[in-house]
């Protein structure tokens, strides 16, 4: 049984990041995996100036080529993302763009209902206006999970992904893991992971936080677009 792993969550909360790390992960453990950018809100602004970079690496990518979205404008979606479940059995993981639709953007994907193991992965960032306490983390959990409430579309897990760009310290990791432990205790949600720049390895004891995995990132998203 194949996995399909989703990456969702407000602008900036740094959800393309780890998609496309989590993406590396499974090539490093030499297993297959397809990366689909279904950000429908600006598709040119995720994976498309990385396509070479990601496909170097040995990842299987479905992304717009072709199409510039921008803002809430909205924009073409490919049969190739549309069927992106069909294309083979790799394990899948999509990252989702912030729009106002939410998770509803995956009912476009043709067979999403007979996957039986799915994951979806609320990454957050408590730098973030729309995420930057409890209450607000709250508010963007009941947003994001759309209009359509299919038994699929729930958060398996929260990502904390608190960060300042460069100018990042530790403390600022910390002090959002404890904000999204909180909104963790109250929906019984678990946070799954800490991400973090390479440049904190060797900062945590053991490459946790309050037992929590900290995962460090190669920040490719810097390199792409603006």
């Amino acid at each position: 049984m194949r996995t399909l792993e989703i990456y969702t969550g407000a602008y900036a909360s740094g959800k393309s990041e780890n998609a496309i790390n989590r993406a590396i992960e499974y090539i490093n453990n030499n297993k297959k995996i397809t990366l689909v950018d279904l950000d429908t809100v600006e598709p040119a602004y995720c994976m498309r100036p990385l396509e070479k970079t990601l496909k170097d690496m040995g990842i299987d990518l479905i992304l717009q080529s072709d199409y510039f979205g921008l803002g809430e404008a909205g924009s073409y979606v490919t049969n190739e993302q549309i069927n992106c479940l069909k294309k083979n059995d790799n394990d899948i993981i999509i990252d989702v763009g912030y729009g106002v639709t939410g998770l509803d953007t995956l009912d476009i994907l043709n067979d999403i209902d007979l996957e039986e193991n799915i994951k979806i992965y609320l990454v957050v960032n408590t730098s973030k206006f729309e995420t930057m306490d409890k209450d607000s983390i709250l508010e963007y959990i009941k947003f994001n999970s759309g209009e359509n409430k299919k038994p699929w579309k729930k958060i398996s897990g929260f990502i904390s992904n608190t960060h300042l760009g460069d100018e990042t310290t530790k403390e600022d990791i910390i002090r959002g893991y404890e904000i999204l432990k909180q909104v963790a205790n109250e929906t019984k949600i678990p946070i799954v992971a800490i991400s973090a720049d390479q440049k904190f390895q060797g900062q945590f004891e053991n490459d946790q936080y309050d037992g929590i995995q900290i995962k460090y990132l190669n920040r490719l998203m810097p390199k792409a677009l603006w």
